[in-house]
């Protein structure tokens, strides 16, 4: 416009008006709008955002890495069955209520505890290795504590003929010291005192271990026999035990005992590293959420793979993940009616090279023994295969793997505050399903955004254009400034906006 002679304020003009046609100034506030209205949407949905980017981000997601325990399953353990010494028993009731008993599997009627002093020393065992209690109020059982040390307090108070509670054995094994449980280690010990009638004059101390098959096995030489004596441990035994346990989708722990010098008053590790007797297993059934096998089914037919990730025994992993119809296989309510989706343990994990990992991680459902380290593995790798990455945890060894991943989901009854500090959502239900709506809704936001912007790009080039053309062209003005802005004013409140609310379409 200088060249051609026309007056500089009137180029100004034409450059301002040029600026205003062509940036589309109502696309931050509608995004933030949008944003805010996403989250407010999801807190309704009990998924409490706390980045606001992360309402778009869930929308692009393509695998959720969801923990299993109380997210994909109820998280209300009942021991079903335990093992010792060649013989299996069935527990009956449900919940927490204690008033269920124990009797030989097949057998009707409870079994004396006298009849089975490995029985007898197994549950002792599962009620003093344990931080959890049980308390009844307003006529209803109420536990305080982990869900799963809860289901075993609850089971050695089904035993008929001893008073197996924990105020009881409180009394008469005092506890002195612990190692609490940790996921790396995947066992947790106690250190008691034993009751005078059963103090020799050399050892006075009692040592209990509880945790996983493999971690316990490894720390064992001997294993009790039915009578209550010391015989040479079978790892077959024990290994065949847990599998027809976990067969069955039951959550597999292992218990052991070991002897402690007289006035020890402090646990070690070395203490428990080795020669420990090994007493048996209890299996306890945490049943999937009926709402999370919706879920699950809705991800995965939206293009969302969703792949579990757990703490438990491979088989018992894999037998739940069937039964929730994760890696495309239909829910089914008989156990034995599916094919058990592929499972990689955290042992198989750690031989395979970063380079590899990202095929096994793609190609994997489940995922069973895992420790935190190998979940940040685990979402690095699909992240280097494209993903957007969705993963959940609780502690405060997760906080890592919630903080690689694209989209950081902490759970808000059972998580860490450091856990909840890392993530980019909380659920306040710790339910899976609310994953699902959150993703949803994310994908309902970036719908939006979408429509948004393809609406408002074309009007301001438009207005663009004209200037455009007739500054080329040397014609006065079509549009002044004022006029860029007044458009652009009505056009973003009266068309921008319907759009930012625009309700969530059919599929």
């Amino acid at each position: 416009g200088l060249a051609r002679g026309n007056p500089a304020h009137e180029m100004f003009k034409a450059a301002v008006a040029l600026a205003v046609g062509a940036i589309p100034e109502g696309l931050p506030a509608a995004v933030t709008i949008m944003l805010a209205v996403g989250v407010a949407r999801m807190a309704s949905k009990r998924a409490i955002i706390r980045k606001l980017p992360a309402v778009e981000a869930l929308g692009s997601t393509t695998v959720i890495c969801s923990d299993k325990t109380g997210t994909l399953t109820q998280n209300q353990m009942t021991v079903r069955a335990a093992c010792c010494a060649g013989t299996e028993f069935e527990f009956t009731g449900g919940g927490y209520d204690p008033s269920g008993e124990v009797r030989l599997a097949g057998a009707p009627g409870a079994s004396p505890a006298e009849d089975h002093p490995a029985l007898l020393e197994l549950l002792a065992c599962g009620a003093l290795c344990n931080d959890a209690a049980l308390v009844a109020r307003d006529g209803r059982w109420e536990i305080h504590g982990d869900p799963t040390e809860a289901a075993l307090v609850v089971a050695a108070r089904k035993l008929a003929g001893v008073d197996l509670s924990r105020d009881a054995l409180a009394g008469r094994f005092p506890r002195l010291d612990a190692i609490p449980f940790e996921s790396d280690r995947q066992f947790m010990a106690t250190l008691h005192a034993r009751p005078l009638e059963n103090a020799g004059e050399a050892r006075d101390r009692v040592v209990y271990v509880k945790g996983s098959v493999e971690r316990v096995l490894a720390m064992c030489d001997s294993a009790m026999g039915s009578r209550g004596e010391v015989v040479p441990l079978d790892d077959a035994a024990v290994h065949a035990a847990s599998a027809a346990l976990a067969a069955r989708g039951l959550r597999v722990l292992a218990f052991a005992r070991g002897d402690a010098a007289a006035g020890k008053r402090d646990l070690t590790h070395p203490m428990v590293e080795r020669g420990l007797t090994i007493l048996g297993v209890q299996g306890m059934l945490d049943p999937p959420r009926p709402e999370a096998i919706d879920a699950v089914a809705a991800c995965q037919r939206a293009g969302v793979r969703v792949k579990m990730i757990t703490g438990d025994h491979a088989l018992t992993a894999a037998t739940i993940a069937g039964m929730i119809g994760i890696d495309g296989a239909a829910p089914r309510e008989e156990v034995s009616d599916f094919s058990p989706p592929r499972v990689l343990t955290g042992a198989e994990m750690a031989a395979i090279a970063d380079e590899d990992l990202p095929v096994h991680a793609e190609t994997t459902a489940v995922f069973a023994r895992m420790t935190p380290e190998q979940k940040l593995r685990l979402v690095k790798g699909l992240q280097s295969r494209g993903h957007i990455v969705a993963m959940t945890g609780d502690g405060v060894n997760d906080a890592p793997a919630l903080r690689q991943a694209d989209i950081g989901v902490a759970m808000g009854i059972a998580g860490t505050e450091v856990a909840k500090d890392a993530a980019d959502m909380v659920l306040a239900d710790d339910n899976f399903a609310t994953i699902e709506a959150a993703v949803e809704e994310g994908r309902n936001v970036f719908s939006n955004l979408t429509k948004f912007i393809v609406w408002t790009l074309p009007t301001n080039g438009g207005e663009a254009f004209v200037i455009l053309a007739a500054i080329t062209l040397g014609w006065p003005l079509p549009i002044l400034p004022i006029h860029a802005l007044y458009i652009n004013m009505i056009t973003a409140i009266l068309l921008g906006m319907p759009l930012i609310f625009e309700a969530r379409e059919p599929g």
